[in-house]
């Protein structure tokens, strides 16, 4: 088709069309290889019309290969291939097609997949169905919605690439629900970096998130080796995030643990355990050490770990029998992480 008779999307997810002089240096030399996808303008209209004064009357909307469109204008291309597809006439139908296609490709920022997931939330009613339109997990579009949970700052982090962010830890830190809280979590990140960046040896350390790291069912230093279940898991892995951060309200979750009778060698080997692989070092829990970090943060962070570890195995011990502990500790867990109880659980009696 003429250039001229097509135009972009004007709810395109990519606000930024990266690589254009790239793409345009290689369509002057090979040509187009992978044509667009388009659809008539009065389909479009018809769909979205809150949309169609930024349109022209005639010609085609280009739903996949927006860049692509660019590039071959800036190559002084006249004509590019396309493929005319007639079947999507639904808003709907328009949305998850540029969705497939944008994703597929990989050429979304972390920011316009979320945006991308929002917009057929809309249509769609739940991430579920999202999900399934793009045929994906619901976990994968979970994971991206916790971006929506970044403070600005951070936000700015990750779209700036950064010195320590990734996508990955924006992720972990997108679970952490208070601002303080999760500004300190990645300010211990940066620390991190910043160590790593000084010295190459210095081993990454393991990411919280990984199913692999939760100690077993009976806590680290247990005599209990049987796996932990789902549950347990979940509730784990929102304590390691919860030390990560190092912040949460550290009053009300030591007196629920101070009512939470388990051994204290087992508390403080799966306290350890969690203040190790958040890059703290167990080593913050030393008795020896203690009069020489009065105060301190680290100490504030050992105190958490050791208060979670305790209302953590007895909650495993218990399978949740002890209902007002149960309650007391999972509403702690989903104020300041985005812990949901699973349908393992048993309900907290009345």
């Amino acid at each position: 088709m003429p250039l001229n008779s097509l135009v972009h999307n004007p709810r395109n997810a990519r606000r930024d069309l990266e690589g254009v002089e790239g793409l345009a240096d290689t369509y002057e030399t090979a040509g187009v290889l992978q044509p667009c996808l388009v659809i008539p303008v009065d389909t479009f209209r018809a769909a979205f019309p809150e949309n169609a004064d930024e349109l022209p009357v005639t010609g085609c909307v280009v739903i996949g290969g927006n860049r692509r469109l660019a590039a071959a204008r800036r190559a002084g291309l006249r004509t590019l291939p396309v493929h005319l597809n007639t079947k999507l006439t639904t808003r709907e139908e328009i949305l998850v097609a540029a969705a497939i296609e944008n994703i597929a490709r990989e050429e979304l920022r972390p920011f316009e997949e979320l945006a991308t997931i929002e917009d057929l939330k809309a249509e769609l009613g739940t991430y579920d169905a999202v999900a399934k339109k793009l045929g994906k997990t619901p976990g994968w579009v979970s994971q991206r919605r916790r971006l929506g949970n970044l403070q600005p700052e951070l936000r700015e982090a990750l779209e700036t690439r950064a010195p320590g962010m990734t996508i990955e830890i924006a992720r972990d830190l997108g679970k952490i629900k208070g601002r303080e809280e999760q500004l300190a979590a990645w300010k211990a990140e940066q620390k991190r970096a910043a160590s790593r960046a000084a010295d190459p040896t210095v081993a990454k350390q393991p990411k919280a998130k990984k199913a692999g790291k939760v100690p077993a069912q009976g806590g680290a230093g247990g005599g209990d080796s049987a796996p932990l279940d789902d549950a347990a898991k979940a509730r784990r892995e929102a304590c390691l995030i919860a030390v990560a951060a190092g912040a949460g309200d550290l009053a009300r979750i030591s007196i629920i643990a101070a009512q939470a009778p388990v051994a204290p060698d087992e508390a403080v080997a799966l306290a350890g355990q969690w203040l190790t692989e958040t890059a703290e070092g167990s080593s913050a829990l030393n008795l020896a050490t203690l009069a020489g970090e009065e105060g301190t943060d680290r100490q504030l962070r050992a105190a958490l770990a050791l208060a979670l570890a305790q209302c953590e195995l007895h909650a495993t011990r218990t399978s949740g029998t002890d209902s007002a502990h149960a309650r007391a500790y999972a509403d702690w867990l989903e104020t300041h992480t985005d812990y949901q109880p699973t349908t393992t659980e048993p309900a907290p009696a009345a």
